[in-house]
């Protein structure tokens, strides 16, 4: 009997695989829990393993496709046997770039020219292009020409997530005067970020923007450093106590560590806080679980682990999703300002900027203190104004009075 095996689901947030690497070859020998494909999935990689003992008898899908979850990838099963003739649904980005000669891309670190000419899929049908009624709604609210897109759907029809991929993915043509230097394909990780952050886009924001005296959050750290540097060998950073105060603050507002679904509201008892990291890669959100009922020292443990593995592509798929509320902060790299995007499915975001002395006026008096500018977007359909600027509030006065946090 022939096994199907399909694209599996490694974490909630996960609606599709990237495949990365295929560890078999058809006609091969597989063991049941023996690893068959490398896959990439919400921003991290894993192996699938074989379903069963048999041969692998067909493979459906090649490098780099994108596979929906559920979909058949490979059958396995008696050497001879008849395999269902199915093709998997695919999620590739549609071709929208017509490209003249010669096109110079990357292959393998190596510059090579492509001198056939690629033209756009239309997928006409007695003149129509056929797409869902949705496709077309979309198509038209952002004002996409559906002619460029090709579908993903049944028969090449478009659907709706082609048209949301093709809004990031402008059309290019290109001359023969101008030279490019390079077409770099896009990682799976920033395939992801792009799908995540266009399905971000398309809900109104609000951002409320204040600047936070940190002059005794700096006193804090230095006092917190002289102990936990001996006894746990790290140093607490400026950002695991900002982590500290939006948990503690997040008791307070349950609307804001909350997401939206369909018309309800859905509030959550845990408290788990997205630490936004850059890598090589590009960007990733490990999530601090209950970081209300934790400990600076060790939201900082936790945090300098996922870094660490953050860098070597170490980090499980469950320790990437799950997050209620993000903070990204970019004052190591020298930032004082910045309007961030909310991390679906969440409501709302924070970001901080550099730490820096400046002159204040303090009861009439100037003085030098330690600031930092931070800014909170929130999604405008579950929050106004007023909340979001009283949650801020709410942040700059625990921050500004540190000593009174659940330590």
């Amino acid at each position: 009997m022939v096994t199907t095996m399909i694209m599996q689901r490694m974490s909630v947030a996960m609606e599709y695989g990237v495949i990365l690497k295929w560890l078999k070859k058809e006609g091969d020998k597989v063991k049941q829990g023996e690893p068959i494909v490398e896959i990439f999935g919400e921003k991290n990689e894993f192996e699938l393993e074989s379903p069963t003992d048999g041969i692998l008898l067909k493979i459906l899908c090649e490098v780099d496709d994108e596979i929906p979850i559920s979909e058949p990838i490979a059958y396995i099963g008696k050497k001879g046997e008849n395999v269902p003739d199915i093709v998997p649904r695919k999620l590739n980005k549609p071709s929208v770039a017509t490209i003249g000669d010669p096109v110079v891309t990357t292959s393998d670190a190596k510059i090579v020219t492509r001198t056939t000419k690629s033209s756009v899929e239309t997928r006409l049908q007695g003149g129509k292009i056929k797409a869902s009624p949705r496709a077309k709604k979309k198509a038209k609210e952002m004002g996409i020409d559906l002619s460029l897109i090709v579908g993903s759907g049944p028969e090449g029809r478009i659907v709706e997530n082609d048209v949301l991929t093709a809004q990031s993915v402008p059309t290019m043509a290109v001359s023969d005067e101008r030279e490019i230097r390079q077409i770099s394909p896009m990682t799976p990780l920033r395939r992801t970020i792009a799908r995540r952050m266009t399905q971000s886009a398309q809900n109104p924001h609000i951002t409320m923007i204040t600047e936070i005296d940190m002059s005794e959050v700096v006193e804090l750290r230095k006092e917190l450093n002289d102990r936990v540097e001996k006894q746990q060998g790290i140093r607490v950073s400026f950002n695991d106590i900002i982590v500290k105060a939006v948990a503690d603050t997040l008791e307070r507002f349950p609307k804001f560590n909350a997401t939206l679904v369909g018309n309800d509201l859905v509030m959550f008892d845990e408290v788990n806080i997205g630490v936004a990291m850059a890598t090589e890669e590009g960007l990733v959100v490990p999530t601090v679980r209950n970081a209300n009922k934790k400990s600076i020292t060790e939201i900082a443990l936790e945090t300098k682990d996922f870094g660490k593995r953050a860098m070597k592509n170490e980090l499980k798929p469950e320790e990437l999703t799950g997050s209620t509320f993000t903070v990204s902060n970019l004052g190591p790299f020298k930032v004082d300002l910045f309007i961030p995007v909310i991390n679906p499915p969440e409501t709302a975001i924070l970001a901080l900027g550099q730490i820096k002395k400046k002159p204040v006026v303090i009861e009439d008096m100037i003085a030098i203190r330690s600031m930092m500018m931070a800014s909170c977007a929130v999604d405008h359909r579950v929050l106004d104004g007023a909340p979001a600027g009283q949650f801020l509030a709410a942040l700059k006065e625990t921050l500004e009075s540190p000593y009174m946090m659940k330590m």
